[in-house]
This record gives C-alpha cells, sequence and structure tokens, in this order.
C-alpha cells in the first residue's frame, strides 16, 4: 500500500497537443505561413506567426491565418481561408502535412507513467476532433485519453475560456476537484484558461521557441511553472512520489519511469 505522504498531489492531467505532444512547427505553423502569403502575395515569417500568438485569442489556427490575411489589407472569406489551409495542412485524406509532424513528448514513458500512478488523462486541443484523434492513433496515445475535448466539442468557447478545460474535468471516468488537475499547455491562453479553470498552470516551451522568452509570455499570462521539456511533467506532478522514487537524470527520462515501464525503454 502506498504511505499517505507518498500519494501524488494530483489526480488528473489534462494536455493541449499542439506544441506541447506534438512539434508543429512544420505543420500547422507552416499551414499559417503558406495559406497566408498566398493571398497576401509576400512570405509570412514565423515572428508574425508567433506574434499573433502571443497576442492571445488565436488559438484557432485558421482564425489566426485570416487575421495575418486582414491586417495585411487582403479581404477574403474565412471559409476559402480554412479551405485553403486544409488542403494544406490535412491533405486529401491526412496526407498533407499533419503526416509529417514528428512527436515532442516520450509518450510510452510520460503518459505511461502517469497512467501507471494513477492520474487520469485528457486531451484538451484547439484542433477539430478527426485531426486530434488521428494523431493521437499515429503515435499509439490513443489509449491514455479517454477524454478528449476538440474544437466541435467546445460550443464556441476555446482557451482562453476555461470552458473546455472545466468540460474535460467532468467527463473523466473519476470526479476530479479542480485544484488537483493540472494542465499543460504552451500559450498564454492555456495558461489563463487553466488559472480561470482553478487547476494549476504548467508551460512548457515548444523546441522551437527560445526558452527565456516564451518562458516569461507564459508566465505573465499566469503559469506556475514553465518547463523545458513535456517529459519533465511526471516530476512536476508526482512531486514527491516522483522524486522519491528517483529523480529525472540529465539527458534522459526519470529511472522510476523505465522500471515502471521497462518495455517501453527499449523502444
Amino acid at each position: 500500500a502506498t504511505c499517505p505522504s507518498m500519494a501524488p498531489p494530483y489526480d488528473a492531467v489534462l494536455w493541449d497537443m499542439d506544441g506541447v505532444l506534438i512539434d508543429v512547427s512544420g505543420s500547422y505553423r507552416r499551414a499559417i505561413q503558406e495559406t497566408a502569403a498566398a493571398y497576401i502575395g509576400k512570405p509570412v515569417d514565423v515572428a508574425t506567426v508567433q506574434r499573433f500568438k502571443d497576442m492571445g485569442g488565436y488559438n484557432n489556427d485558421w482564425k489566426l491565418t485570416a487575421a495575418i490575411i486582414s491586417e495585411a489589407g487582403v479581404v477574403t472569406p474565412y471559409e476559402e481561408v480554412v479551405t485553403a489551409f486544409q488542403a494544406r495542412y490535412k491533405g486529401a485524406d491526412y496526407d498533407g502535412l499533419i503526416s509529417k509532424e514528428p512527436p515532442i513528448i516520450d509518450g510510452a514513458k510520460t503518459l505511461g507513467a502517469l497512467a501507471q500512478a494513477g492520474l487520469q488523462l485528457a486531451l484538451v486541443t484547439g484542433r477539430p476532433d478527426d485531426e486530434a484523434r488521428w494523431s493521437l492513433k499515429r503515435f499509439g496515445w490513443d489509449g491514455f485519453f479517454p477524454v478528449v475535448v476538440a474544437m466541435e466539442a467546445q460550443e464556441g468557447k476555446g482557451k482562453p475560456d476555461p470552458f473546455p478545460l472545466t468540460k474535460a474535468l467532468g467527463l473523466l471516468p473519476r470526479p476530479v476537484e479542480p485544484a488537483r488537475a493540472a494542465y499543460i499547455g504552451d500559450t498564454g491562453d492555456d495558461m489563463i484558461a487553466a488559472r480561470a479553470a482553478g487547476m494549476r498552470a504548467i508551460g512548457v516551451v515548444p523546441p522551437y521557441l527560445d526558452f527565456e522568452a516564451h518562458a516569461a509570455t507564459l508566465r505573465a499570462a499566469g503559469a506556475h511553472e514553465v518547463l523545458r521539456h513535456p517529459d519533465e511533467v511526471v516530476a512536476a506532478v508526482l512531486g514527491d512520489a516522483g522524486a522519491a522514487a528517483g529523480a529525472p537524470a540529465a539527458g534522459g527520462p526519470p529511472e522510476w519511469v523505465a522500471r515502471l515501464l521497462p518495455e517501453a525503454a527499449e523502444g
């Protein structure tokens, strides 16, 4: 039996997908740049995309793309922008940029360790539901997420509104109080939503952004803490339970994670 003092401080961990689980620098962000550039008639740089992301209110990349186009003084129907974006990102049948996205997280070890510790997991993402579930299955992570609250389930109230996080918490098999849950995200809107939902706001800086600069943005939006990599979430949310079993080793996952999932350590 586990000693009460060794119990994890959290019962649930909710995850964002883009920039946390998956590297979207060459997919969603590239689709934004290419789609906007096609209408504007000149290249759109990475800094422009990040400027809108940091501005807040642009968790939806279709909306962000339309905003870049509008800022340039070009008038285009929103539905047309969405269609052009999807042609690049999703392709005809998941053969677009979505098929080339690399993972950031070591899912088998990190998600597996949290599940082994008894924590419930949920995905809260601005992606359309079919794209979110397709990517979870592609990486073999779908079994870790009994709850997925994607774009269609958010009733027009996406982050920074806390609605999708609160909804996900209510859909978990076992009841969890907000104070016993953490949300892992990579944008200011993620941190604002987590705070508003009463959860711990844990920021992760994607590998394609400067750590210090983006960490400051996340902290300004209310992050309780900021991590350099999503695999560090295990130690962050398991607290003493994780630390007592073995602190994270530099350059690799915590030793106790490898012991929990020895088969995962081979792959």
